[in-house]
């Protein structure tokens, strides 16, 4: 007798081992919270994506693309750039690649539907899927979304599912409905990094309202961490640096966006579907060139993060146009896109509830990744009442926030989030339009 365990190449589902105080592996599970409290464990850990195990080998990789490896530190020599070895994409392939992937995600025996941020990668998903549904007769599908009122994803996904032509529902929220699922949230993330459970907030609303209608949902994750889509890129020293960035937050993904957006949907026992993260998929956008994924910083919109995806997906295709001003519009957070001030207004109801003797006081308490923030310290203390003895198990950026550890430094983000959320705004709020 054996055991097999393995993890698949992103993380997109998550995987936790436990270990005993004599060094066995006695238990495996997806949830933080079934190992917490088993007797003999020593050391609860992550299980590292893209890889195996059995008790005869330990650990082995088995995912270990040439685009990852040659960027690597200590990489070997003889390890290649892909678009400097004869693999480049092409448009069609770029294209080809990604539509194929959401075909096979479309294979299903339950209802299903899509979340639609009004992102560009949402709405990329929301083109190709329509010409699939339609050619396999399926009806209209529901699409989700959620936000507050006129904020910046909410009136980009009314446009996109006009354009769509899906059964569309909109769930609002409000700061205070927001702090009142902090608890819930962190209990079922299993993390205190507060950058992830700002955007895991707007994620419960709409795995909740989604859940009621469909069983399934097809997202845009993932297409960040593969086309450079976040507004920290602006500074990117390097197209090779920029390379070297991506395939440090891809190789977080499951321990970030992925686990968010796995967790808040199963809260609800709803599956969500990435296929961004399609192994094919992910193999030709990372064998692109970077130099085609930098950004100009103070550029047109055109010159934005992700122009090179915009302008694969700019021509009509099946009938399906993405409105101009949903094509070009700038790459949000989920935590940021819902709503253009309601993060302020919960780290203030967050800062109510922590002291500054407290917050003061935290390296005392918390020696390991000690919160700078009062609003961490909510959270932080909040993951320990769920998680008693675990503050090693979750991973968090380095500096606290995702841009904390890039090669280059960039004042468009600190550990609080974006610092002008009025990039954010199009001319499809009602109070933008001209």
């Amino acid at each position: 007798n054996t055991i097999f365990a393995g993890r698949d190449p992103c993380g997109i589902k998550p995987l936790y081992y436990a270990v005993s105080s004599d060094g066995k592996m006695v238990g495996f599970a997806s949830e933080l919270k079934a190992l917490v409290g088993l007797p003999n464990i020593s050391n609860i850990y992550e299980f590292p994506n893209g890889h195996y195990y059995t008790p005869e080998t330990g650990f082995v990789q088995y995912y270990d693309p040439s685009w990852k490896r040659f960027a690597t530190e200590g990489a070997q020599e003889a390890e290649v750039a892909p678009w400097k070895d004869g693999k480049e994409p092409t448009i069609t392939d770029l294209r080809d690649a990604l539509d194929m992937a959401v075909k096979k995600r479309l294979m299903s025996d339950v209802e299903f539907g899509m979340f639609l941020s009004g992102g560009i990668d949402s709405c990329i998903v929301g083109q190709l899927m329509m010409k699939h549904c339609r050619e396999m007769g399926i009806p209209p599908i529901p699409s989700f979304t959620v936000g507050m009122k006129d904020g910046p994803d909410l009136m980009a996904a009314r446009a996109m599912a006009k354009e769509l032509g899906t059964e569309h529902h909109e769930r609002m929220f409000t700061a205070e409905e927001a702090f009142e699922v902090v608890d819930k949230v962190v209990y079922h993330i299993e993390t205190y990094n507060a950058e992830l459970i700002r955007s895991a907030i707007p994620n419960w609303f709409l795995a909740e309202a989604a859940s009621q209608k469909v069983k399934m949902v097809i997202t845009g994750e993932g297409a960040d961490e593969l086309w450079a889509g976040y507004s920290y890129f602006e500074d990117a020293s390097s197209p090779e640096a920029l390379h070297r960035e991506l395939v440090r937050i891809h190789s977080r993904l499951g321990v970030a966006n992925l686990l968010r957006t796995d967790r808040m949907t199963m809260a609800h026992s709803l599956e969500a579907r990435v296929p961004f993260l399609d192994v094919i998929n992910m193999e030709s956008v990372m064998s692109l060139n970077p130099s085609q994924k930098m950004m100009v910083k103070g550029g047109d919109a055109r010159q934005r993060e992700k122009a090179f995806l915009r302008r694969i997906f700019e021509p009509s295709h099946h009938g399906i146009t993405i409105p101009e001003p949903i094509l070009w519009r700038m790459k949000a957070m989920q935590c940021e896109g819902v709503g253009e001030n309601w993060v302020s207004v919960l780290q203030s109801r967050l800062n109510e509830k922590v002291s500054d003797a407290a917050l003061r006081e935290a390296k005392d308490r918390w020696p390991h990744e000690t919160p700078q923030t009062k609003e961490e310290y909510y959270y932080r203390e909040v993951f320990e009442s769920h998680y008693p003895n675990c503050e090693r198990v979750p991973k968090t950026w380095e500096g606290g926030f995702r841009a904390g550890g890039a090669e280059w430094k960039s004042d468009a983000y600190t550990r609080e989030g974006l610092v002008d959320p009025s990039r954010l705004t199009h001319s499809l709020q009602s109070k933008y339009a001209s």
